[in-house]
Parts: C-alpha cells; sequence; structure tokens
C-alpha cells in the first residue's frame, strides 16, 4: 500500500495554480493592517522592498530546484552543496515557520467568519483541508485552479466596488512621516505574504519535467501575485487610512463596509475563507515534503516518509502537520504568528541563497549578484524582526 517515491503528476498549468493559491491569501487579508500600523501609506513602500526580496529568493530557488528536481527544498539543496548541519537547520526552521504560517492563516480565516470563534473556526478548516490533501497533490492542484478563479473574481468585485466610491483618494502619499525603521519593519512582515513560491520547490519530485516547469511556474505566480498585492494594498488604502484598520484582524472587510457596494461585504468574508483554504491545499502538504526528506536520511523516524499507494500523499506526515497547527492555534495570535513565521522562513531563505552563492558559475541560471542581494537582505531583515 506504500510507494518509496512520488508520482510526477504535476503539468505547468497545474503548477503554477498551486503556486498562486499558496500565495494569494496568506498576507493579502491580513498583512496591510499590521504595516499600516508600523508605518502608515509608507506599507505600500515595504511591500515593494519586500517584493524586491521575493524576487531575489523565487531567482535561487528556481535555480536550485532545477539542478536538484527532488522532494526536500532547501534541505535538499543545502545537503547537497553546503553540507548536512545547513541542511538540518533549513529543514528546521521551514518546518517551524511554515507550521507557524498555518497558524496564521487559520485564525485569519476564523476572525474574518466569526471574531467570537475564530480559532475554533481555524482548526475546523484545517481538519478539512488535510481531508482534502489526501487525496494527493494531484487533486489539490485541481481544486486550487478553481479555488483561484473565484478569488480572482471577488476581489475584482472588490476592486469596483471601491473605485466605484465617491470619496475615494488614489493620490496616496507614501513617504509622508514614513522612516528606514517603519518601511524595514513592514518590509519584514510583508515577506510573509510572498513565501508560498517555496512550495513549488518541495513538490520537485511531482513535477513532470521539473527543470522547465519549476522556474516558470514560480515566476509566473510571484509576478501575477506582486501585482494583485499592490494593487489591492492601494485600493484598500484610498478609502480608508491607516488609523482605521491599524488594529482591525480584518481590514478588506472594513474597506468593503465603506465602499460603494458594502451590503455585499459578505463577499469579501467569502473570498477569505476561500483564499485561506486554497493557501492551506499546497501549504500543509509542502511542509509534509519536508519530514519526508528528513525522514529518507533517518533525521526523523521512517514513518515520516511513507506514501500512500493509491493517493500518492504523505499521510502520515501530513496527519503531523495538522495536528501541529491545531496546538498552535491556541497557542498564538495573528501578528505574532506572522512574525515569528517570518523570522524564521527569512533564515531559510537566507540559507537558500548561500547554496547558490556556493555554486559552480556554469550551474547558475542568473548572476551571483541576485543571490547576494537575498542572502544580505534575509539577513536584515531577520535581524529588524528581532531588534525593531
Amino acid at each position: 500500500m506504500e510507494n518509496k517515491e512520488f508520482n510526477r503528476t504535476l503539468t505547468l498549468k497545474s503548477s503554477i495554480y498551486l503556486g498562486l493559491s499558496s500565495m494569494i491569501g496568506a498576507g493579502l487579508f491580513n498583512n496591510i493592517a499590521p504595516t499600516a500600523k508600523i508605518s502608515s501609506y509608507g506599507a505600500i513602500l515595504g511591500l515593494l522592498l519586500a517584493s524586491t526580496l521575493a524576487i531575489a529568493n523565487a531567482s535561487s530557488s528556481a535555480q536550485l530546484s532545477s539542478l536538484f528536481p527532488k522532494t526536500g527544498g532547501t534541505y535538499l539543496y543545502a545537503n547537497e552543496v553546503l553540507g548536512r548541519p545547513y541542511a538540518i537547520i533549513a529543514g528546521a526552521v521551514f518546518i517551524i515557520g511554515k507550521t507557524v504560517s498555518c497558524v496564521a492563516i487559520a485564525i485569519t480565516v476564523g476572525n474574518y467568519l466569526s471574531p467570537v470563534y475564530g480559532k475554533e473556526i481555524g482548526a475546523v478548516l484545517c481538519v478539512l483541508v488535510f481531508l482534502l490533501s489526501f487525496s494527493g497533490i494531484h487533486k489539490t492542484a485541481e481544486i486550487a485552479k478553481w479555488f483561484v478563479w473565484i478569488i480572482f473574481g471577488l476581489l475584482l468585485f472588490y476592486a469596483v466596488s471601491i473605485l466605484s466610491t465617491p470619496n475615494i483618494n488614489l493620490s496616496i502619499q507614501v513617504f509622508k512621516g514614513v522612516s528606514v525603521y517603519s518601511v524595514l519593519l513592514s518590509a519584514s512582515i510583508w515577506f510573509f505574504a510572498f513565501t508560498g513560491y517555496s512550495r513549488l520547490a518541495t513538490f520537485g519530485e511531482e513535477i513532470k519535467n521539473p527543470k522547465e516547469i519549476i522556474p516558470t511556474a514560480i515566476f509566473t505566480g510571484l509576478g501575477v501575485t506582486i501585482l494583485l498585492y499592490f494593487g489591492i494594498t492601494w485600493l484598500t488604502l484610498s478609502i480608508i487610512s491607516p488609523e482605521l484598520i491599524m488594529n482591525s484582524n480584518t481590514p478588506l472587510l472594513v474597506a468593503m463596509d465603506v465602499s460603494r457596494f458594502s451590503e455585499f461585504s459578505f463577499l469579501i468574508v467569502f473570498a477569505s475563507s476561500i483564499a485561506m483554504v486554497s493557501v492551506f491545499l499546497a501549504l500543509m502538504p509542502g511542509i509534509s515534503r519536508i519530514y519526508v526528506a528528513l525522514s529518507r536520511d533517518s533525521v526523523l523516524p521512517k514513518a515520516f516518509s511513507k506514501i500512500h499507494k493509491k493517493f500518492n500523499s504523505a499521510y502520515f506526515s501530513e496527519g503531523f502537520v495538522l495536528i501541529s497547527v491545531i496546538v498552535g492555534i491556541y497557542s498564538f495570535d495573528v501578528v505574532g504568528s506572522i512574525k515569528l513565521s517570518s523570522f524564521f522562513i527569512l533564515i531559510y531563505y537566507t540559507i537558500t541563497n548561500l547554496c547558490v552563492i556556493k555554486l559552480k558559475k556554469d550551474d547558475r541560471l542568473y548572476s551571483v549578484a541576485i543571490a547576494f542581494y537575498g542572502f544580505s537582505a534575509c539577513l536584515v531583515f531577520a535581524i529588524a524582526l528581532l531588534v525593531l
């Protein structure tokens, strides 16, 4: 009833949808509020800075996944390029960072649905996603495709509602009252929103022709996500001031409530729910693939590398991820989870970029300067989260 390796079932289209579903929602429905609290309208500058780092990190992930198209992401790359100690650190920070990321997402969607029972709803959502993902990543990608289009449609309606509101002010003063400190800290938090592309690298063993598909899927998904995040953030801050949403757990809902079609605010609740489920569909299985890689190298018990023969899912690891996330839901709040997740994932990408720096010149697809920027920026952002 078990396989030793995953089957390659993901095409370019399914990989792009999986990448999009991993990113759209992770920060869009929550990050505007804490970053606006830190840097007011300068939250947009923080988003811009975080986008440049995301592009650099994506470049490194794309190069490494082409060279090492197996399950494990940076854990695998570090094992091949830097040595086992770096690999174990990469695996550990990925698992911790992404598990806490799941916690933040679960609580966020719970807050949109019910401020009183947010954590309980988030826990139930995690169980439902686990049951869906058990059927295998190919089926998960099919579901993700429909979720992505539903989210696009609902966000388009959100944009139309705001743009048709009489008191909208699109001339945002993004530099007013900001500082290097505030922009850097808000960028560190925005980074949480762009880490979904790493999921594709962890599915390297399940993608057909990964050397070509993974880089294309990563950059396509990231490009669309950056444009969407800028558009929605700009529109949100053009209709409500940062002061009105800085302490809100549901910033898009606050904006929709004062827009032209406020009677349809429930659609934002629906959109946030779909978006978070969509993120979960790739995120939870993605975490499990690192458990699989660690188990194959005897770092973890062999049970973690069990793959269901029929469903092509790492059912034991995915079950362990589910339990870990539910425990985390009752241990953290949203903002604390985002900061903690961002810190660990920044360390993860520091190692990713270091792997590219250490590659032979002929093995690199892009200039090593991009990896140097990613390495340096990840360290600076991580330190900012600790000391600022």
